[in-house]
């Protein structure tokens, strides 16, 4: 059984597949690009902040448009994320707050929030038709083509604007003080990378879910992390197993039923990062054990 759907899924017989295979790669390769940035900047937590505030943004949408309009769904989610997104930045400014304890808040209140707005709209009278509740732990069988292809746009579209901002990007991760000394708006590109965030969250919650969306931008470039020494090689790293493990997550998700993708794809991406802790070059388990050993031969002639 499980050899049929194998083939089937690779013979792509129906459309639903192609979508999630499409929107599975999309999400895993626009994750991987902007988490780079986030983890060695270590807004690593702020990914899963906004992720779980997209929530009461969806509910919101729905309760103002009555029913399951995606674009709707999505303006909400993002109106919420970029709030969500400036709150943290407003409350880690102040004296008295933590930039951890602010993420911690925000995503704590915002996803009460819409577990609360969840509950309403499951008890009113079109709560059995919303079908929300998707939306925590994702759907990628669910998005349709005019979907993938607005995914498909707004994600390269924002691959360009920050291939187009690496240099700047890529001094704020590294030596803030330096890139703010050669005139480098820091604060303005730091807004930028957060509205990226919140995009890049908006666009993946229908395939993974506002619940592990945080994983598939922390995990492939932890992983790239590993694997390559200079930022080139752990963004390429990152978006590449980024995209595999899509690809994987939805190849598993068809061939076992009842397995959800977001969590396929999040099981496929650690299995990557459990690889490279342990035999990644630059830093791995394996390397760290043989390279005192090489150290002492040396030392030893």
């Amino acid at each position: 059984m499980y050899l049929q759907r194998a083939q089937e899924f690779f013979a792509f017989q129906y459309d639903f597949v192609a979508h999630a295979l499409g929107a599975s790669v999309l999400v895993g390769v626009v994750c991987g690009l902007v988490g780079s940035f986030l983890v060695l900047r270590g807004f690593s937590l702020m990914g899963d902040a906004i992720g779980h505030a997209t929530l009461p943004g969806v509910a919101a949408a729905f309760l103002v448009v009555g029913h399951q309009h995606p674009a709707a769904l999505l303006t909400g989610a993002l109106v919420s994320a970029v709030i969500a997104a400036f709150t943290v930045g407003v409350f880690s400014r102040g004296p008295r707050v933590r930039s951890d304890a602010a993420i911690g808040i925000v995503l704590s209140v915002f996803f009460g929030i819409g577990i609360v707005l969840l509950a309403f709209i499951q008890t009113s009278a079109t709560g059995m038709q919303a079908g929300l509740t998707q939306f925590l732990f994702g759907n990628a069988a669910a998005i349709t083509g005019p979907q993938l292809q607005v995914l498909a746009v707004i994600g390269v579209v924002l691959c360009v604007l920050i291939g187009l901002h690496y240099r700047p990007l890529a001094l704020l991760v590294f030596d803030e003080g330096f890139a703010r000394s050669v005139g480098i708006k820091t604060t303005r590109l730091e807004v930028g990378l957060l509205a990226a965030l919140s995009v890049a969250v908006v666009i993946s919650i229908q395939a993974v879910g506002v619940i592990l969306v945080a994983a598939m931008l922390i995990i492939p470039p932890s992983t790239g992390r590993f694997l390559a020494g200079r930022l080139p090689g752990v963004i390429a790293w990152s978006m590449s197993l980024g995209g595999l493990s899509g690809a994987l997550g939805a190849f598993i998700s068809y061939v076992f039923e009842g397995v959800a993708t977001g969590p396929a794809m999040v099981l496929v991406a650690t299995a990557f990062f459990g690889l490279a802790l342990v035999f990644g070059p630059r830093g791995g388990l394996v390397w760290q054990v043989r390279l005192p050993g090489a150290r002492r031969s040396r030392e030893a002639l």
